[in-house]
């Protein structure tokens, strides 16, 4: 089997390279791998501004998921008398809710024409004198198993997009410096919360999220670290708390390894508990669910987007920290970097 271009990852970076990749008139086969991806716990937020390119998407495609919110920023470490009221009022933001982009996601891409493959690559990649040859496996199944055999284990393209988060690493180690694993987890309330804590935003965040300092401490080495960012976020019919991060070398290799064991859930979640309590104690010791899943991202912040030094034909979308933000502009120009290669392969 082969095609123009093979899009490995079935999340949102590698559905919306796949939607403008097919839009320019290209051959499109996407991967699905059916593992654990951040996609879908995500908040989804982004100011208003950002929404604009979600707009086109939702123009061309159908509803993708998009929301106008009011969002309330806290520092549960300020006292409330210390924040200038004007700093405490709700302010206009957007939303993706992440379960409603999922959703809608293969419809839009059949009817866009991309054929959607439920398989994984066994890596890393090679490169023959026709192009790329990827040897695939079936995707695992939500209950264990596989979800089905691919119909050929290779596949051949002139240009592949890695776009599986911490799988574009197995694939192609030379992303390694780049491109870093964590863990993050949330917790997925077993009702909604009581009406003072959404109201009358319906979004609480963080003033200053403490995620990205932990992530910028990875360019040196050190041990496993971890924070909390209290948080409360409506998404499709469910409402997420908090975000815990753990970056680390172990972090990284429990991510990508799978016989190295992923860090203890119940001693995650008891953390992130801790760290709500100073939002709420309501909300610290409300039923939920926990999970974690982990999350691919860049040390220096600057995404990794574009081609791959010295492997022709091969490009990565990865990395990102404000992944709803970023990526659909970012989609859009990948894409048309690839239909101008792919319209001139010996430049």
């Amino acid at each position: 089997m082969a095609a123009a271009v093979v899009v490995v990852g079935g999340g949102l970076c590698g559905g919306l390279v796949a939607l403008e990749l097919a839009a320019l008139g290209l051959e499109v086969v996407l991967l699905e791998g059916g593992g654990p991806a951040a996609t879908e716990l995500s908040y989804g937020l982004m100011p208003l501004p950002a929404a604009l390119p979600w707009l086109r998407l939702q123009l061309r495609h159908g509803p993708l998921g998009l929301r106008c919110r009011w969002l309330r920023l806290h520092s549960a470490a300020e006292p409330a008398a210390s924040v200038p009221w004007l700093d405490r009022l709700p302010l206009p933001a957007a939303q993706v809710e992440a379960p409603l982009f999922l959703a809608a996601l293969p419809a839009a891409l059949a009817a866009a024409g991309v054929q959607v493959l439920p398989a994984q690559v066994r890596g890393p990649l090679q490169r023959g004198p026709g192009g790329w040859r990827l040897v695939l496996e079936p995707a695992p199944a939500a209950g264990g198993g596989a979800r089905g055999s691919a119909a050929d284990p290779g596949l051949e393209a002139a240009q592949v997009v890695l776009a599986a988060g911490g799988g574009c690493r197995q694939l192609w180690p030379a992303l390694a410096p780049g491109l870093q694993t964590s863990w993050a987890g949330v917790l997925e309330l077993a009702e909604a919360p009581p009406r003072g804590l959404c109201w009358p935003a319906e979004l609480t965040v963080p003033r200053r999220f403490q995620r990205p300092a932990l992530k910028r401490q990875t360019l040196a080495p050190g041990p496993l670290a971890w924070v909390v960012d209290a948080g409360l976020v409506p998404s499709a019919d469910r409402w997420l708390a908090g975000q815990i991060s753990l970056v680390g070398a172990e972090a990284a290799l429990g991510a990508q390894a799978p016989d190295t064991p992923q860090p203890d859930p119940a001693a995650m979640e008891e953390r992130l508990r801790q760290g709500l309590s100073g939002l709420s104690p309501a909300l610290a010791g409300a039923p939920a669910r926990y999970r974690q899943v982990p999350v691919t991202f860049s040390p220096t912040a600057t995404p990794l987007v574009g081609p791959v030094g010295g492997a022709p034909g091969l490009w990565v979308l990865s990395g990102f920290s404000a992944a709803f933000s970023q990526v659909p502009q970012q989609a859009l120009r990948l894409a048309q970097a690839i239909a101008t290669a792919a319209a001139d392969p010996v430049q």
